[in-house]
């Protein structure tokens, strides 16, 4: 009995059930992607099969291929280890006994070229099909594969069956060279249709399935070159060669003109025909090439505009330089925050124009801390303007790899932070102030106390102390005025509800300004400074004639 060297158990014989019931056949799924996985599964469990069984990736699937009876196997192509392509050439290999039988089936989303397809055929897939798939289109492969008739469906695609050569469409009203052409390319393992009516070709050409499109020149009801134009109006991939009973050369350059590909001269050279359709499958590989190849490169181009008018629409300066710190990036965003334009920059070293004159760290650098770190986030840095203007920018740096991840350059977003360090500061102020402004309410009530007493005692001095001098007088007045002045800023000070402040030319300083301030509207009624003097009179004046 062999052994199987992948998990190091005996073979158990795995062959295909050959059951008669498609919906009882045993497949095996096989996918890296566990979400997807549960979505196919779902997918044949609505079409009446489940048998189902599932693997992670190729060598989960050859385990379970060494112990299990299965049916089909459907394949992701790409996946870690042992990928789609690796896995079947194995299952064909003859290496796993019973394998070598069972149908399988690759998916991908990733390899979406001819190449690819090809690729399949070579390591002996029986269908390919790409994802995102039409669900009933892979349940009808799936069929196909499963029936071991010789009569099977030919309308699916050559490129997702892979059981033949191709699929070529014959068009002419001679029925005995359709039977021939079918005869001699069925030999050659090419899936053969055949038809002798125009509408009928132009229905088959129609669904995309026949690459290859031999068409006779002269036919009852259309001409041949009328239905050329036909093809190659509707299905341009598609290779024709004309089948004709005259060689003359204006017909030839006509046809060829007209957009024919190939053309045979009747008698038909039997042993040339097989040639003569690779060459016309390798020139339509050619042409979905070039449309695949011509895709992409457009849907590239959008994906460079869409980014392209994210980042010069940006409000955040966006630029990044290469490896030797020279601007190849500069968006509108830079321009309006730096003053710079793009063309003032753009292959300059970034250094020069973005830095304050004491900055010491250089791009140089900031590359060599991304080569370590990776993308880094600096909060708050100061930049330099065109105009010298110093100002503060929170900075991301980002890096720029080739396809073997080595640092080519970087990225910069910036962001101007000068409106916010503005208003940080002026709320700290104000909350500065608004502190003060309740210490000052709280301390009212403590300092109106010992300025009653003072007041008191500089108008008792006034009454009771005879012989005061003129200028001695004098000194007293200005002591109760300015005791009245300290009272009434205590007052203020305890109505304000919105505080303002005047900046003096000193830079940084602020003081109060009481004449600018909102005072609060419930302000609690104050006792006459004369009431409250003459209260504190008659208490002095009761104590000195007491003692």
């Amino acid at each position: 009995m062999a052994e199987n060297h992948t998990s190091g158990r005996p073979i158990t014989g795995n062959r295909p059930s050959n059951c008669k019931d498609p919906l009882c056949n045993r497949i095996l799924l096989v996918n890296d992607d566990l979400d997807f996985l549960q979505m196919m599964v779902a997918q044949f469990n609505r079409h009446g099969f489940h048998n189902i069984l599932t693997a992670k990736d190729g060598e989960d699937a050859l385990q379970k291929l060494t112990v299990e009876n299965i049916d089909l196997v459907v394949s992701d192509i790409n996946m870690p280890s042992i990928d789609g392509f690796q896995l079947c050439r194995i299952m064909k290999s003859g290496e796993f006994h019973g394998c070598k039988d069972i149908p399988i089936i690759l998916v991908s989303a990733t390899y979406r070229d001819v190449i690819a397809e090809q690729l399949a055929r070579d390591v002996g897939a029986n269908a390919y099909i790409q994802a995102p798939y039409d669900e009933q289109r892979l349940i009808e492969i799936v069929l196909t594969c499963l029936d071991h008739s010789e009569d099977k469906d030919s309308s699916l695609s050559q490129w997702q069956i892979l059981n033949s050569q191709g699929n070529i469409l014959v068009l002419d009203d001679d029925e005995d060279i359709l039977k021939l052409v079918k005869a001699v390319l069925h030999e050659d393992a090419w899936n053969v249709t055949t038809t002798s009516d125009p509408e009928t070709a132009k229905d088959l050409l129609s669904q995309g399935n026949y690459p290859i499109f031999f068409l006779d020149v002269q036919m009852p009801s259309i001409s041949g070159q009328e239905m050329l134009r036909w093809t190659k109006a509707q299905v341009p991939n598609v290779v024709v060669v004309m089948m004709t009973a005259h060689g003359k050369e204006k017909l030839v350059v006509d046809l060829i003109r007209a957009g024919a590909d190939d053309y045979v001269k009747k008698p038909l050279p039997v042993k040339e025909l097989p040639f003569l359709c690779q060459k016309a499958l390798k020139r339509y590989n050619i042409h979905k090439i070039h449309d695949q190849f011509k895709e992409k490169i457009n849907r590239l181009k959008e994906i460079k505009e869409y980014l392209d008018n994210l980042i010069d629409n940006s409000q955040d300066a966006i630029f990044s330089v290469d490896r030797n710190s020279c601007v190849i990036v500069w968006n509108t965003g830079a321009e309006q925050i730096y003053g710079w334009r793009a063309s003032e920059v753009i292959g300059k070293v970034i250094d020069q124009f973005v830095d304050p004159p004491s900055h010491e760290r250089t791009a140089q650098d900031v590359l060599r801390i991304i080569e370590q770190q990776g993308s880094f986030t600096e909060k708050e840095i100061y930049r330099r303007k065109k105009d010298g203007t110093i100002f503060p920018v929170t900075a991301t740096y980002s890096p720029i790899v080739n396809s073997l991840g080595v640092v080519i350059g970087m990225s910069v977003v910036e962001k101007d932070i000068s409106m916010t360090k503005r208003l940080e500061k002026e709320l700290i102020k104000t909350e500065k102030l608004r502190v003060i402004t309740q210490l000052a309410v709280t301390a009212n009530d403590q300092i109106n106390t010992p300025l009653g007493v003072i007041l008191g005692y500089s108008e008792f001095l006034k009454r009771k102390v005879n012989n005061l001098s003129p200028e001695d007088l004098l000194f007293l007045d200005i002591i109760i005025s300015q005791v009245y002045k300290i009272k009434d800023i205590m007052n203020q000070l305890r109505q304000l509800s919105e505080p303002m402040v005047k900046d003096y030319a000193i830079e940084g300083v602020t003081m109060l300004d009481l004449s600018q301030s909102k005072k609060s509207d419930q302000t609690a009624e104050p006792r006459p400074e004369a009431s409250v003097l003459q209260d504190f009179l008659n208490v002095v004046h009761s104590a000195s004639e007491d003692r």
